[in-house]
């Protein structure tokens, strides 16, 4: 990602993700820069100076305010940008293992690839409201595992942050429904075994392949986290000085063109 896209990118998360405390920072970033340098300031260099009636001035303080602002946003982002993510972790893909729809959506591609090979005697089918599934061997509960990191990858491009411009990085469903069986640790004496649509199998794909997906985001995103911070603390910084170095200058012309006449 380059810079402009990590600015695009922050401004999607900030809107979709929004913190109060992130926001409250930055409105008081913008209301400190416009009130201090803009009014308090030059008040300092002319006691007659009044920041409204000098429209350049009153221009470059509103838009150093909303520059400082902007970067103070991004900041703060960055900042909290790590515990976001681990938050991800713990629950992105319960949401995901939750969801009747992700569970819904494997079941019948399970179904539609092992009914052919019979063994689903008894159960309704998942297109006539069926909700259960017949593991017939651990090869059946590999098929289900595959199913189910197939259907993560569709679910997690809808899903914050791949959904507002990160890219999405996932591993093989095939290696994930091998490592998911192995996590299992299914005993294979207890088959045949029937399952409903929300499943260990599910849970468990679901949450390997979330959080391999979070995980390469985040090493993808640090290395453009730090150039975007110190951008942004460039740009705050140019957003202090311009007003600091500028309002004086327009406080004591002020002085010269409209003198305090004596008593």
């Amino acid at each position: 990602m380059n810079l402009f896209d990590l600015f695009e990118f922050f401004f999607r998360f900030n809107i979709s993700a929004s913190d109060a405390a992130t926001w409250i920072y930055t409105f008081l970033a913008v209301l400190a820069v416009i009130l201090l340098f803009g009014f308090v300031w030059g008040k300092l260099w002319n006691r007659g100076w009044d920041l409204t009636a000098h429209r350049w001035p009153f221009v470059l303080v509103i838009l150093s305010g909303l520059a400082a602002g902007y970067a103070v946003l991004n900041l703060k982002t960055v900042k909290r940008m790590d515990e976001w993510f681990k938050g991800q972790r713990m629950t992105l893909a319960r949401s995901i293992a939750d969801s009747g729809k992700f569970n819904r959506s494997v079941l019948i591609t399970t179904w539609t690839e092992l009914y052919p090979k019979l063994g689903q005697d008894g159960l309704v089918p998942p297109d006539q409201g069926g909700n259960e599934l017949r593991l017939n061997t651990p090869e059946d509960a590999y098929a289900l595992s595959v199913a189910a990191a197939e259907e993560v990858r569709t679910t997690l491009r809808a899903r914050n942050p791949f959904s507002i411009g990160l890219p999405l990085a996932t591993r093989s469903s095939e290696d994930i429904g091998t490592e998911t069986v192995d996590a299992v640790q299914f005993n294979p004496s207890r088959y045949p075994t029937v399952v409903k649509a929300s499943n260990e199998w599910c849970s468990t794909a679901a949450t390997i392949q979330t959080n391999h997906a979070l995980d390469t985001a985040l090493a993808t995103l640090k290395p453009g986290m730090e150039e975007l911070k110190t951008s942004c603390t460039v740009l705050l910084i140019v957003a202090l000085l311009l007003p600091a170095l500028v309002i004086p200058v327009a406080a004591l012309n002020d002085i010269k063109i409209n003198p305090t006449p004596k008593r």
